[in-house]
């Protein structure tokens, strides 16, 4: 826990995170030594979390942009459609830089957004499950997606291609930004995600590709 510097406010908190590490390290171990796996699971700053914690502060829609890989959190999300409603709205987008994310409530600073970095006059839904139509658009431009990001094995996922369990509600919001086939032979999406370099391949993930791998397909825009 050292590494991701964490402190807490007392000795009772940091003995019950010391336990959650512990009991999240155990799962990692033994999901890693279950055979023959297409991916892998490790270590990252939100080993000190449970899954609910996790699930509540880390899940739910999230616009996706042009920015690096950090993590933003996602205590309260949005549609991506309503993003991209907004910037053709807005006439663009600011930078991050003059605009950071804070994730609170407050009220919109018009000076800060006049600094445009991008704009959009137009944006297109593909049908629901349609592999083959995201594939198509995929090679054009970035693809924003829904999945279910709530499982345990998402949460630690280190590398490979993740293709572990995993529900049917869309709870996160990521973007497609290409595609390929591992050695192995398995067909996947490459995926930008939002909660930082120590997650996943430096912040991306790889995803089976062509059998709607939670619930990827369902609304992709």
């Amino acid at each position: 826990m050292a590494d991701y510097s964490r402190k807490y406010e007392s000795k009772l908190e940091n003995e019950k995170r010391l336990n959650i590490f512990k009991e999240n390290l155990e799962y990692i171990k033994s999901f890693n030594n279950g055979g023959n796996r297409s991916f892998k699971l490790g270590l990252n700053e939100f080993a000190d979390m449970t899954q609910d914690e996790f699930i509540a502060t880390h899940t739910g829609y999230k616009m996706q942009d042009n920015s690096t890989i950090r993590n933003q959190g996602c205590s309260v999300g949005g549609q991506m459609t309503d993003a991209f409603e907004y910037i053709i709205k807005n006439h663009g987008i600011t930078t991050e830089e003059s605009y950071t994310y804070q994730e609170m409530q407050g009220t919109c600073d018009t000076g800060k957004q006049k600094n445009k970095a991008a704009t959009i006059i137009n944006y297109e839904t593909l049908p629901a499950t349609d592999e083959e139509a995201m594939l198509q658009a995929v090679t054009n431009q970035p693809v924003s997606i829904a999945i279910d990001g709530s499982g345990l094995a998402f949460q630690f996922f280190h590398g490979g291609v993740f293709n572990g369990d995993c529900g049917n509600s869309l709870t996160h919001a990521v973007t497609i930004v290409g595609y390929g086939t591992s050695e192995e032979g398995l067909n996947y999406w490459l995926v930008k995600n939002s909660w930082g370099e120590t997650w996943g391949e430096k912040g991306y993930f790889r995803i089976e590709r062509g059998v709607n791998k939670c619930c990827i397909a369902m609304k992709p825009s």
